[in-house]
């Protein structure tokens, strides 16, 4: 109910309140399935071991376990994590079509929904939707089971983006929207199922209200078992409605007055009495605990939470009359009520679990009824998302109900759910803009060979022109054929079809070459990946030809272009950088060489003009983007830069396309590099940052690309790109009762070289100035209690016999907690963290246990 929802919200505002410094510091976007790699560069370990300063011994073994079995997989090698969820899960996704994420951007992102992948869903996707049979008096009918997911909000509902939730975390959520639904269950009969209608003394009746035959039977929705307790046409006028009272795990009985019975629910055992009968109420007493006075359809709520309800009453008010009444006892007490069994109609009818009216999840019932026959076809329960929920990576849809406020029985059954298990973890390498000094760009990449490029890009010559160079008047930057490339000019060949997959790109440096008449003369570059140096026999003879590059199974023709030959030293070349077998010699009319990622990612710089730096007509709209030259062959300069980084390849990914960054990198006042990032046909940056984070934006493309975009304020801004080998596909399960993820890593581990990294709380001075690990809780360490936002009892938030392996996140930084409520449950969770990693997943788990043995790690039971 609304009042109920209130109430939960001011409660969620509170906690909000006082755990400001674990959820209001940052993205939270870091998981522990990562662990240890949020902490390891290049192989050693890259911040802070803290343990408190007053913390007992089993604290230190706890941090000496996680020290000493630090591991990572190197990067050389090839290793891959792979997530592995067991028990009834579905993956949403087919052999022919794949869940992708959203590209972030500006506006209202759309995105491919569940419904996109599947419209439907049944028992091959889930044994919960098996097939059954349900059985009424003398007959019996078999069902089929399905759940929808619904097309509408335009590509907004049910979608994977990077946004920022309501408790101001930004991360990658799977995003159900506020009023959109979440999805629609259904029961649907082969052969309906019949039931006379009676009056309250069994006898036929057409304006009876018992539907007797349905009564006391069981019908298993969504795997779980549930018995008809009772079944009514509960309006004034009784034609065409039904009410079925459902009890999960339902025991029942009758009794006379002043009569007990022992029945079992579940491992429990109840001693049930009738301690009080009139011709409208009942009372009961249940092992010891008197109910309220009950009417034929009510329930009390026992201190264990399960439910008696009373299903018939009789009382023969005369001498030696029966005084008796049917009772039942379970949990999951399930209404469903259909007022007009003809219509199909939307927020009429109510799903009651409880006492609870559940707003959103509505109930349609479709069947016949003559006044003499009443029968079933189909049972419908539809969800409607009543708030935005964000279900973070590790969590489930209910989880996210629940945080937002709303009763978690939406989610009909609650033996069904949808789970984020995050993005998929695929190998991925860094594609850079980044500042050499104030005044350069370079250029990071990986050539056709899969190395490491880092060749400069762009100098700012003044505050307003740049030079595509290392620097002024020398080592410039070519990437147009028709450019000459004098000696210790930086080039990139390119060839191949980037929309085919075939596409490599490789930079080079021209090194110099000997003159033609010299003894086996040899023209020699660097090629800037492996740092090899390439050398190639002149052809001595009279003609324009060099030689050959021969790179990744691709041909680049040399030719010299110095007037006096090839007679010289160091002469002047052009080179075929497209591979195409012919050299350009139009500078307006011939293409520029596009730089192709070895992963797809490619860098396109448009069609190279040469207007000696004046801008040209339009050039700023109709998306055109052009990389401008002088016309001489040096010594010119730009205004600036726009090029777009995009994926050609349509193999590369499923359905969606990912989105075209477009940069504009110019000069500053101060002679300085700069740049802008906008989405091609959006003129913002379409980056988001995170609460508690400065100058610096995220964002995601459908690849499963992450950039980030650093904008210092007394430094050049920066761009990385994130760039996946494949796909990083969002991992949406939709699951029924309980499921387990485990990950397993193959692929080499190395022992992560920790060195001298250890220190004591107080000699912190800033916990945010780097990444900690830290061990102990906020009582015996201060940094802890810093992380955790200051709580007044430093105990709180901790259970006996449990610990916890947190995440908190600011400024860029991660910082690992691992406690208990006793330096034992510490030194287990180091235990956890030291040799079994594997076991960690999403932004917190709970460690419970005594041994590894017997060790209990699954989410914190305040977010189950």
């Amino acid at each position: 109910m609304k009042v109920k929802k209130m109430v939960k919200r001011l409660f969620a505002v509170g906690t909000g309140v006082a755990m400001l410094g674990a959820t209001a510091m940052g993205a939270l976007a870091a998981d522990l399935k990562d662990y240890p790699s949020m902490f390891v560069t290049d192989g050693k370990f890259n911040g802070l071991l803290v343990v408190g300063d007053t913390a007992s011994s089993v604290d230190n073994l706890a941090l000496t376990d996680i020290a000493a079995n630090m591991k990572y997989k190197k990067a050389d090698a090839a290793a891959t994590t792979t997530t592995t969820v067991t028990g009834d899960a579905w993956l949403v996704g087919t052999a022919s079509k794949k869940l992708e994420m959203a590209n972030t951007n500006s506006t209202t992102p759309t995105g491919e929904q569940i419904y996109d992948i599947e419209q439907f869903i049944g028992k091959t996707e889930l044994a919960a939707l098996a097939d059954g049979t349900y059985s009424t008096t003398g007959t019996s009918s078999s069902y089929t089971q399905y759940l929808y997911f619904d097309v509408k909000n335009d590509n907004t509902n049910e979608i994977v983006r990077y946004v920022e939730n309501d408790f101001d975390v930004t991360a990658d959520f799977l995003y159900v929207k506020s009023g959109a639904n979440i999805g629609e269950y259904v029961v649907e009969f082969s052969s309906a199922p019949e039931s006379t209608i009676q009056d309250t003394t069994g006898a036929t009746c057409s304006s009876g209200t018992v539907l007797d035959d349905y009564e006391n039977t069981k019908l298993t929705m969504l795997g779980k078992e549930y018995t008809v307790v009772l079944a009514r046409r509960p309006q004034s006028t009784p034609e065409d409605s039904i009410k079925l009272t459902l009890m999960g795990g339902a025991a029942s009985g009758s009794l006379l007055e002043s009569d007990s019975t022992s029945v079992s629910v579940g491992d429990k055992s109840y001693d049930v009495a009738l301690s009080y009968v009139d011709t409208t109420y009942a009372k009961f007493t249940v092992n010891g605990e008197q109910s309220d006075k009950l009417q034929v359809g009510d329930t009390f709520k026992l201190a264990d939470g399960n439910e008696v309800g009373v299903s018939e009453i009789l009382y023969q008010n005369y001498a030696g009359g029966v005084h008796s009444a049917d009772f039942f006892l379970g949990a999951s007490k399930v209404e469903l009520r259909d007022n007009d069994i003809t219509t199909l109609a939307t927020g009429e009818n109510s799903l009651k679990v409880g006492t609870e009216t559940i707003d959103g999840a509505d109930v349609n019932i479709e069947g016949t009824d003559d006044n003499t026959t009443f029968t079933l076809s189909k049972i419908r329960v539809n969800m409607t998302a009543q708030d935005d929920y964000f279900v973070g990576a590790g969590k489930k849809l209910s989880d996210a109900v629940v945080e937002q406020g709303d009763e978690k029985e939406l989610v009909f059954s609650n033996n069904w759910d949808l789970l984020y298990n995050g993005l998929a973890d695929v190998a991925a390498h860094d594609i850079r803009l980044k500042s050499s000094t104030d005044r350069k760009y370079s250029l990071v990449w990986y050539d056709g060979d899969n190395n490491k490029v880092d060749m400069p890009f762009a100098f700012a010559n003044s505050s307003t022109s740049l030079l595509l160079a290392d620097a002024a008047d020398e080592k410039e930057v070519i990437l147009n054929e028709a450019l000459n490339i004098s000696k210790n000019d930086y080039f990139v060949v390119s060839a191949g079809t980037a929309s085919a997959g075939t596409a490599k790109s490789f930079a080079l440096q021209y090194k110099g070459a000997d003159k033609s008449t010299a003894t086996s003369p040899k023209i020699s570059f660097k090629n800037l990946g492996s740092g090899e140096t390439l050398d190639y026999s002149i052809d001595t003879g009279a003609t324009s030809t060099v030689a050959t590059i021969k790179l990744g199974g691709y041909s680049f023709a040399i030719k010299n272009i110095t007037t006096s030959g090839k007679t010289v030293n160091d002469f002047v070349i052009n080179v075929d950088l497209n591979g195409d077998g012919t050299l350009a010699d139009d500078a307006v009319t011939s293409a520029e060489v596009d730089i192709v990622d070895y992963y797809g990612m490619t860098m396109d710089f448009g069609n190279v003009l040469y207007l000696n730096g004046t801008a040209a007509a339009g050039e700023l709209g109709d998306n055109v983007h052009q990389l401008h030259q002088p016309l001489e062959p040096s010594g010119g300069e730009v205004k600036r830069i726009l090029m777009n980084w995009t994926t050609e390849n349509t193999n590369d990914y499923d359905t969606q396309a990912p989105a075209r960054l477009e940069f504009n990198i110019t000069a500053t006042t101060t002679n300085e590099v700069t740049l802008n990032l906008f989405e091609v046909g959006d003129v913002s940056d379409p980056s988001l940052t995170p609460e508690g984070e400065e100058n610096v934006g995220y964002g995601y493309t459908t690849m499963g690309a992450k950039w980030t975009y650093e904008s210092p304020t007394s430094s050049p801004k920066q761009f990385t790109y994130n760039y996946p080998e494949n796909q990083r596909l969002p991992q949406v399960y939709v699951t029924s009762g309980a499921v387990a993820s485990s990950s397993s890593t193959t692929g080499d581990l190395t022992a992560v070289d920790v060195g001298v990294a250890t220190k004591l709380a107080s000699e912190v001075a800033d916990a945010w100035a780097q990444n900690l690990l830290v061990v102990g809780g906020p009582c015996v360490n201060s940094v802890a209690a810093e992380l955790m936002g200051n709580p007044a009892d430093c105990t709180a938030g901790f259970t006996p016999g449990k610990a916890v392996v947190k995440l908190y996140e600011k400024n860029g930084k991660v910082a690992m907690l691992v406690a208990g409520y006793s330096g034992e449950d510490t030194r287990l969770a180091g235990k956890v963290v030291a040799q079994q990693p594997a076991k960690l997943m999403g932004a917190e788990v709970e460690v419970s246990g005594t041994s590894l043995s017997d060790v209990k790690v699954g989410a914190p039971m305040s977010n189950q």
